[in-house]
């Protein structure tokens, strides 16, 4: 996200598969030769390595930098000099991003659609875009109106929410905006297993045995743990159809179970990450929004909010561009804009997982007297190191990893209060 500047702020990127070991020596300059690309160092001014010993011993006026490689043939990145006496340190452990939930009618405890015959219903929902074009006013977009016909369900309205909200949403830009479930009391006691594949109709790989056309079938998510209540369509030798496309994760063998229809159900929507693009000023935030329904006495239940997490590949993005304005470069919405450095680690770009492209922010905040030179205000800002974490049993660690983000922190934790245990998740 668009971070407040204040006067002036630095970012150094860390990059895990750069090791301590391979380093120059303490006491050694660095140059753009001998410093790899995503490592870095804290160095005195005239860029010579400071080892932990050297730093703790540094005056309380004593001046450092923090040093970013940037490949072979190209200058090293600076941050702004630091005075170590009037640095304040605070550390961001990454936290991943959450979308909002919202249900309306049965929300798993409580709640219910309304049953009526012949009539229209639709649910309002109010989003804001991240493009520079639409993301400073709100628009309305509509699942429905639908309408029952002369024996009205629950489960009929609520199929007809879900499939007309997918059908008027995917024809939003990128991402759709939202995703539309059924959910129910639904309680089926035959179960099975096949592979699901998100956007797809059918459940393949099963074994079928009682499975017939107009069956419910409840399909549990194994990563969020959340079910989604369907109807069998279609029969064939290994698999189903369903009445609209799963909605959930890939994943071959994923649970089910089918028979008998629910009594209570809702349409739960939640948001689908934004598009983000840094070069086209496409801003990073988790999607929000705000759902009503045309009957005012169904309940509407917001179950989880937007939050946009703290450490994501976008955010760091975000800020490494932004931070080139303070380097000279004219990366505000030039024509073409300028491409920012390909430093942060994008999920699945050039085999990153995902627990490989997480980061732990350490911000050292700084501020320097300047009073009655050019401001009668302090001159102030943020050298911000995002520290690349890597995958250890599913986890995002730092620590012991022998990384030069890792020996950072050993020459400033020491100082500063912090240890590399801080910045796991």
């Amino acid at each position: 996200m668009l971070r407040k500047a204040n006067n002036v702020f630095s970012v150094i990127l860390d990059d895990s598969t750069k090791k301590e070991a391979n380093l120059p020596l303490a006491a050694t300059t660095v140059t753009g030769s001998n410093l790899a690309q995503g490592a870095v160092v804290v160095a005195d001014l005239g860029n010579n390595r400071l080892s932990a010993a050297a730093f703790l011993a540094l005056p309380a006026n004593g001046q450092f930098r923090i040093l970013q490689g940037l490949g072979a043939g190209r200058p090293i990145m600076k941050s702004p000099v630091l005075t170590k006496s009037r640095v304040f340190a605070s550390v961001s452990k990454h936290v991943e991003a959450q979308q909002q939930m919202t249900i309306v009618g049965y929300n798993g405890t409580a709640g219910a659609l309304p049953t009526a015959n012949d009539t229209d219903f639709w649910i309002k929902i109010r989003k804001r875009d991240n493009d520079a074009a639409n993301r400073s006013q709100p628009m309305s977009l509509f699942a429905g109106p639908v309408r029952t016909d002369a024996t009205g369900t629950q489960e009929e309205l609520a199929y007809l929410l879900v499939r007309n909200g997918l059908k008027n949403f995917k024809d939003e830009p990128a991402n759709h905006y939202l995703k539309f479930e059924a959910v129910s009391d639904a309680a089926p006691a035959a179960s099975s297993t096949g592979d699901v594949t998100k956007g797809s109709r059918d459940i393949t790989n099963i074994v079928i045995t009682t499975e017939v056309v107009g069956d419910t079938i409840v399909i549990t998510d194994s990563i969020t743990g959340l079910t989604a209540t369907y109807l069998i369509t279609a029969v064939g030798a290994t698999s189903v159809t369903l009445n609209y496309a799963y909605q959930g994760t890939t994943e071959l063998a994923a649970a089910y179970d089918f028979g008998a229809a629910g009594t209570d159900y809702g349409v739960r929507l939640t948001g689908i990450q934004a598009p983000f693009n840094v070069n086209t000023f496409r801003d990073y935030y988790a999607n929000r929004f705000t759902a009503t329904f045309s009957d005012s006495s169904t309940l509407v239940s917001h179950m989880q909010g937007a939050f946009n997490g703290t450490g994501m590949w976008q955010q760091v993005a975000m800020d490494e561009y932004m931070s080139y304005g303070f380097e000279g470069e004219n990366n505000q919405l030039a024509v073409p804009s300028t491409p920012r450095t390909q430093e942060v680690k994008i999920p699945g770009i050039a085999g990153n997982k995902s627990l490989t492209s997480k980061y732990s922010t350490l911000t050292l905040a700084w501020e320097e007297s300047i009073s009655g030179l050019v401001s009668m205000d302090g001159g102030k800002g943020a050298v911000i190191v995002d520290l690349n974490l890597e995958d250890n049993a599913g986890t995002g660690v730092l620590v012991g990893i022998g990384s030069t983000g890792d020996e950072l922190v050993k020459v400033l934790g020491p100082v500063y209060g912090f240890a590399a245990a801080d910045f796991n998740e």
